[in-house]
């Protein structure tokens, strides 16, 4: 995927909504995930690894990390049983 696919809406001062903008509006699966500021870090939350966030120190790396399809975890999962993770990067 190219950042040119990305589409980005801004929901609140602090959340974003990312996109594939190749898919139809409207359509549920082009929903990726939500980036949302806390402090002075970005958490990244993908729909197809829910029980993972990921923690950026720009929104440019935020936005960028929907480029990198993780190819181990599925389009969609069932609701997480589990306490979820977090990652923290640089």
């Amino acid at each position: 995927m190219r950042a040119s696919q990305l589409g980005i809406l801004q929901l609140t001062p602090t959340e974003w909504l990312v996109r594939d903008s190749q898919i139809l509006d409207g359509d549920p699966a082009a929903l990726l995930g939500v980036i949302q500021q806390s402090g002075d870090a970005y958490e990244v939350t993908k729909l197809g690894v829910l029980t993972t966030r990921w923690f950026y120190s720009s929104f440019d790396r935020a936005q960028a990390s929907f480029l990198v399809r993780d190819n181990a975890a599925p389009r969609t999962m069932p609701r997480p049983r589990t306490p979820v993770a977090s990652h923290v990067t640089q």
